[in-house]
């Protein structure tokens, strides 16, 4: 009995050695991380943007790192970016996603009102083949004050900027969304856009959504047949299995329906199908057009470039890789961890004053280390355990 347990630690005994060593790693590289997002948060708030349109085009990207690197109103340099946010009226399809963006997750409470101002923003300049170009400004109508009549009436039969109440406490986690407010398109926006501002579109709906913002179902329905009608046709048939049922076609996405795919745009579009899939109800682990996506990721997946463009927006894919992975539920593409090899690439390549390449790619830098997208539940807290 004793050589045979003998036996079974001498067996393992070089599996455990590796796994000891794995854990170390992992350990060492969540600290790297930390000390990262320190530096580079330091370089965010040295280095704000002005006021007005010459000098903000940065500050919602800047705004949404800080914020996911829990920097907050308390902040000095924070409360004044914010405040000149707010006092600004909403402009491009970017700046109002991302500003979505931050408010969700600043508090989607205090906060919903703006946040259905820029779901407004976003749904009435949605093209009619469902893309988004950088947007023009509309005009907001007042959500009414609910009442207990309207409280009793239920989404069904609420009017545009009506308020519904919903949900409950959940005491220690994300502010819970005491109200409903419905959105309707206001005028029509013609055709045209690119896929860069619609999966920042995405994104931007997302946050509107997750703050209790009832969108148009039939502008959420175009968007997904705009990420699956423009997806490249071409590519070459995907061999072993990203995801489970990931066997078959690997296809990716482009600027627009023109064009080789690339990196940067297949990982935002898979981030922004998966996004319409959800509000849609539907599974989106069962569409096959991101399943090509995911394979197309995994055969041309690296974290030292942007495949397709090289070093070409290499940050701006990086953050999309982050996007997509998170948003899917997916943490690697084939045998290769999304997240352990971008994590390691940026902690090597950080400046010595904290930035990644200026305060754009710094942004995205933190975004992705901080795995900063919430997967595609109903947000209630704040976790974001590194894996």
């Amino acid at each position: 009995m004793a050589g045979r347990a003998a036996l079974i630690a001498f067996v393992l005994a070089p599996l455990l050695a590796v796994q000891s060593q794995q854990q170390q790693a992992n350990k060492n590289l969540e600290a790297k991380v930390e000390a990262a997002i320190r530096r580079g948060v330091e370089y965010l708030k040295q280095n704000p943007v002005g006021k007005g349109r010459g000098g903000n085009q940065l500050r919602e990207l800047i705004l949404l790192a800080l914020v996911h690197s829990g920097v907050r109103p308390s902040d000095p340099v924070f409360a004044a970016m914010l405040r000149d946010m707010l006092e600004e009226d909403l402009a491009m399809t970017y700046r109002v996603a991302l500003q979505a963006m931050v408010l969700e997750e600043l508090d989607r409470v205090r906060y919903q009102k703006r946040i259905f101002q820029c779901a407004q923003f976003l749904v009435d300049n949605q093209a009619a083949n469902g893309m988004w170009s950088y947007g023009q400004p509309t005009t907001y109508p007042e959500p009414a004050t609910p009442s207990w009549k309207d409280v009793a009436t239920g989404p069904a039969t609420i009017q545009p900027g009506q308020v519904v109440m919903f949900g409950d406490p959940h005491p220690g986690e994300k502010p819970p969304v005491k109200h409903k407010i419905q959105v309707q398109k206001q005028r029509d926006f013609g055709r045209g856009g690119d896929n860069s501002n619609s999966q920042y579109a995405a994104l931007g709906l997302r946050a509107c959504h997750d703050a209790g913002i009832i969108l148009p179902r039939d502008g959420v329905e175009k968007a997904q047949k705009w990420w699956h009608d423009s997806q490249c046709d071409h590519g070459a048939a995907a061999q072993g299995n990203a995801t489970p049922g990931g066997a078959g076609p690997s296809r990716g996405w482009s600027y627009s329906m023109k064009g080789s795919p690339y990196g940067s745009m297949t990982a935002g579009a898979v981030a922004a199908l998966s996004i319409c899939d959800y509000i849609l109800g539907v599974d989106w682990k069962k569409d096959e057009h991101l399943t090509a996506g995911n394979n197309w990721l995994r055969d041309n997946f690296s974290v030292t470039e942007n495949p397709g463009r090289k070093q070409n927006h290499h940050y701006y894919y990086l953050y999309g890789l982050e996007r997509a992975g998170m948003l899917y539920g997916i943490e690697t593409y084939g045998k290769r961890e999304w997240y352990a090899e971008g994590a390691q690439y940026l902690v090597d390549n950080q400046g010595g004053d904290g930035q990644w390449g200026g305060s754009l790619d710094t942004c995205f830098a933190i975004l992705f280390l901080r795995r900063a997208t919430r997967s595609l539940v109903e947000s209630k807290d704040n976790s974001r355990p590194m894996k």
